[in-house]
């Protein structure tokens, strides 16, 4: 019994997580539990931004455009349910979920990867200022994320824009692949890759006002108190909505780009939205959709990433 002592605390030594460890498991779970709530409201937004009805159109009817997406989805459904003889909730649930698989993975690599790249940078990058510390880290997580993770991106636009049925539509992440290789060769990868760059900037500015607002949350607080879930999540919700009101448009641009099948510049997809779609209002079109989304998504991934991480932390 006495040589087994030695032996199991040396293994529990080295079964202990790092702190590289802990962010990478507090994103994943983060990104994981995200993309699972909040996927249906995904693929809304991406259809709206996909749309090419012109914005000012239905400006009297302010969740016309919403309506219209689902409305096409319940139509699919039925459809579906003709063809392949299942129950209506059935198949309405398939397209409500369709390209979760490329939701999934883009999430949980996208916030696996930002979070432990954003702690890596903050032990690396001082300024005087905290403010600019945090921007710079999260920058460069984001940039790094960005461009790692762009075809996963570019998969996922084209299967949510598509109901399971449509001709042409992709049938899988895999068959997705085959086709754009085969039709548009690897750098159609990376559609939108320029647009998702200036999002990085709002992933920026989103993770700066959360840091100093948790921050100054927990200045005053002893180091054994902890911040409660709703500090969490009225911190989260605050610092996303004014990064989405800011930077909203790109993700517009992106959508269009990421969806083309031939060459489109920025240049072009900007002044068919400004001068055919309805002027500064198309820019934002699929706002009310991502705001409906953002929030609980936001909220989602910054109380399971600070509630996984603080479990970690504590009892493993």
């Amino acid at each position: 019994m006495n040589n087994e002592q030695p032996f199991t605390q040396a293994h529990a030594a080295t079964a202990k997580l790092t702190r590289r460890n802990i962010e990478i498991i507090s994103g994943l779970a983060a990104g994981f539990a995200t993309t699972i709530t909040t996927h249906p409201l995904d693929v809304i937004k991406v259809r709206l931004q996909l749309s090419h009805q012109t914005a000012s159109g239905s400006s009297h009817k302010p969740f016309h455009s919403i309506s219209s997406v689902l409305r096409r989805i319940n139509h699919d459904a039925i459809v579906s349910s003709q063809r392949n003889h299942w129950s209506r909730p059935v198949n309405l649930m398939l397209e409500a979920y369709r390209g979760l698989v490329p939701n999934l993975v883009g999430n949980i690599s996208a916030w696996g990867l930002y979070f432990t790249l954003y702690a890596e940078f903050k032990q690396h990058v001082h300024f005087a200022s905290d403010t600019l510390t945090y921007f710079t880290s999260s920058t460069l997580a984001g940039l790094t994320t960005s461009v790692i993770t762009n075809p996963i991106w570019v998969l996922k636009t084209r299967i949510l824009g598509e109901s399971r049925g449509e001709p042409g539509a992709y049938r899988s992440l895999a068959d997705g692949v085959r086709k754009m290789l085969r039709r548009e060769g690897v750098a159609s990868f990376w559609k939108g890759a320029i647009p998702s760059m200036f999002q990085v900037f709002q992933a920026s500015l989103q993770i700066t006002i959360y840091d100093q607002l948790k921050n100054y949350h927990i200045r005053g607080k002893k180091k054994s108190q902890q911040l409660h879930s709703w500090q969490y999540l009225y911190i989260s919700a605050t610092s996303k909505i004014f990064s989405s009101l800011i930077m909203y448009p790109a993700q517009v641009v992106k959508s269009r780009l990421q969806n083309s099948h031939g060459d489109l510049s920025i240049l072009q997809v900007v002044k068919n939205l400004y001068f055919n779609e309805g002027g500064y209002a198309a820019f934002y079109k699929g706002l009310s959709a991502n705001i409906l989304r953002v929030l609980p998504a936001t909220c989602i991934t910054f109380v399971t990433y600070e509630s996984v991480k603080k479990y970690l932390t504590l009892h493993v």
